[in-house]
């Protein structure tokens, strides 16, 4: 993934995708191990990696250094890239579906105007809304999976470190504005 996703500073949105992303594996893996699709070590590890992931982006969305702790670099990549392929398939199933009850032509809409449908509460948002919902979900995966893979040098770590510093020596001028 070289070009930069459309998500690319929108932490909160991302630690909010994150933590969504721990919850439904606290919640449904237990029923995968259940039912063998899941091993119990399999299952605590994706919850592992998970977490960490959730408590690295909480901390981003408040300019706060996360623990290093909880997961290699290596295994947040391997997981994101995971959960961006579901989320993907859904997001292209929601388009299929989409497709086949109103045409090709229908994605001639931008972005914005298919989420002024859904606030208009056009008749087809029914097959617009999970389309936009899953599309949101993986461009915020995306942007996360973007970051993890940057270097250490310019990483969501460096930047936030970086903010960090900045604010303590005063310069961000809207701040003390407001203050």
């Amino acid at each position: 993934m070289s070009e930069r996703p459309r998500f690319l500073y929108a932490d909160a949105e991302m630690a909010i995708v994150a933590e969504d992303v721990r919850r439904n594996r606290a919640e449904g893996d237990p029923a995968l191990v259940a039912v063998g699709k899941l091993s119990v070590e399999d299952a605590a590890n994706r919850l592992r990696i998970s977490t960490a992931i959730a408590d690295d982006w909480a901390h981003y969305a408040r300019v706060e250094l996360p623990p290093i702790k909880g997961a290699t670099d290596e295994e947040k990549v391997a997981d994101l890239t995971a959960v961006l392929s579901g989320a993907a398939k859904r997001r292209d199933h929601a388009r299929q579906a989409i497709v086949s009850e109103y045409g090709e032509r229908f994605f001639v809409r931008s972005m914005a105007e298919l989420w002024a449908l859904v606030d208009m509460q056009d008749t087809t948002t029914a097959r617009v809304l999970p389309y936009l919902h899953w599309e949101s979900y993986a461009a915020a995966l995306e942007a996360m999976l973007w970051w993890q893979q940057r270097a250490p040098y310019c990483n969501r770590r460096a930047i936030t470190f970086a903010n960090i510093q900045l604010r303590q020596m005063g310069y961000f001028t809207h701040e003390r504005q407001v203050a």
